[in-house]
């Protein structure tokens, strides 16, 4: 069994002010302080860390697919150049009001469903009692009570301080 912290993306990894929170392009994409120095602290602590995240732009038509594995990509290479990185990063694409044929339509993926801890659980199977989301949105607490871990709403502005607050990360 895996301790695992599920974290968002938009909103705990990085500033989400551009675009309605839609960040698809490098050059929008901006961490908000103490993401790096929490994933290190979390990588200490045995957790496997692990990026859910709804990506609705692409379904919307406001980046592409690649545009977000690009920035997938550019992410883990800034917490490789900090001696850090994520084990895995699971986004959704897909959204019923989406105006791309391809992604319109709904998906157990798509955050409050569960199907990303699913996968998550299926790849490791995953310490309920000692794992953890967090994220900014009540999408992101609803995943959490139906993967059946704990849930904590970020609305701060350092991911550190907020993840060394929580006691009961060990």
């Amino acid at each position: 069994m895996y301790k695992i912290a599920f974290l968002d993306r938009d909103g705990v990894i990085n500033k989400s002010t551009f675009q309605k929170g839609y960040i698809g392009k490098k050059k929008y994409f901006k961490l908000i302080p103490g993401v790096i120095k929490s994933i290190k602290y979390l990588k200490f602590l045995n957790y496997k860390v692990v990026v859910v995240s709804n990506q609705s732009g692409v379904a919307r038509g406001y980046f592409k697919l690649r545009d977000v594995h690009k920035l997938h990509k550019y992410l883990q290479q800034l917490l490789k150049n900090n001696n850090t990185f994520l084990d895995k990063i699971i986004f959704c694409p897909f959204h019923k009001d989406g105006i791309v044929e391809k992604y319109k339509k709904s998906s157990v993926l798509r955050k409050p469903n569960n199907g990303m801890f699913k996968l998550i659980n299926k790849k490791w199977k995953v310490d309920k009692k000692k794992s953890f989301m967090i994220g900014d949105q009540l999408t992101d607490m609803q995943f959490a009570k139906k993967s059946g871990i704990k849930g904590f709403l970020f609305k701060g502005k350092n991911l550190y301080s907020f993840v060394k607050s929580k006691k009961f990360i060990t």
